[in-house]
């Protein structure tokens, strides 16, 4: 611990993490209905950091108003996702083919223009969301929560607090990790607890800069890297399934299929080497949580 973010009153450091969280969040929001490059990507990621900041600290707010903003802007990150998902597999799909030196027209179709004409569609469907008196209400319920802030022990030092919510996102990821068993789902959960942990740990290296900086660095640095691998290894396996299924249709369609195997095992094989990531950031996760004091 160091500087005087070690002063800080637990009122004084949320107003700043809320605030910026939540700022960021209408910051963002134009660019994503105006679907200028990686936007959609931006204003998903300031969404999940909003929702992050505030499951790690809602023991110091008002939960039930903690949890019904969660609920909103779970409701609109799904949303985005859906809009990202296909903008990266289209992507994916176009530079697997070009590397592969693939020039089939019909796989082209199928794996990159069917997603971009769904993206356009879901797109548009995102920006009739954000025009309804639901997104209103979603933006009024987050400015009454941050103008709330904190309920409990509003002056007392943030520094304990800190270590005490740090140390619990450290403990979730390794929970989730024991309770991998090879399927989607459990590397969802661990890629969740990870996704929270690396936000709540950038929140207060921007809200406190210098408290627990060692540690709140390398927190943030195994979140982040936790979350990119089991981010890509699923990734990767929508779009193995994808070409899977695709290929399915494409023989039906009485269409050449030579070239779909070799693009699903690239992408399975993708999958397997994200996986391969984990055991040294869970390492490096672990020495870093049992340091907070």
């Amino acid at each position: 611990m160091s500087n005087g973010s070690a002063s800080l009153t637990t009122r004084e450091f949320l107003d700043v993490a809320l605030r910026t969280a939540a700022e960021e969040v209408q910051e963002t929001t134009p660019a994503a209905l105006a679907d200028e490059p990686d936007a959609v990507h931006q204003h998903r990621v300031r969404v999940r950091r909003l929702r992050s900041v505030l499951a790690g600290f809602r023991d110091s707010l008002d939960r039930e108003a903690v949890e019904d903003v969660r609920a909103r802007y779970r409701q609109w990150g799904r949303e985005l996702g859906e809009v990202r998902d296909m903008e990266v597999r289209a992507e994916v799909a176009e530079q697997e083919l070009a590397a592969a030196g693939i020039e089939d027209p019909n796989m082209f179709r199928r794996l990159v223009e069917g997603d971009r004409a769904a993206h356009a569609r879901a797109h548009a469907r995102l920006i009739a969301l954000a025009a309804t008196p639901e997104a209103d209400e979603r933006r009024r319920a987050l400015v009454a929560l941050v103008e709330a802030s904190v309920i409990r022990d509003p002056d007392a030092p943030v520094a304990p607090l800190v270590a005490a919510v740090l140390a619990a996102q450290a403990r979730r990821v390794r929970k989730a990790v024991g309770r991998i068993d090879g399927g989607e789902e459990s590397y969802h959960d661990v890629r969740k607890a990870a996704r929270r942990l690396r936000y709540v740990a950038e929140a207060v290296a921007r809200a406190a800069p210098g408290l627990y900086l060692a540690q709140v660095v390398e927190l943030a640095t195994v979140g982040d890297a936790l979350h990119d691998s089991l981010g890509g290894h699923r990734d990767a396996l929508l779009f193995a399934d994808h070409v899977a299924r695709e290929r399915v249709l494409a023989q039906r369609a009485g269409e050449s299929v030579e070239a779909y195997p070799a693009i699903e095992a690239s992408a399975r094989a993708a999958a397997a080497g994200k996986l391969a990531e984990l055991p040294h950031a869970l390492h490096r996760l672990h020495a870093a949580a049992s340091d907070l004091r």
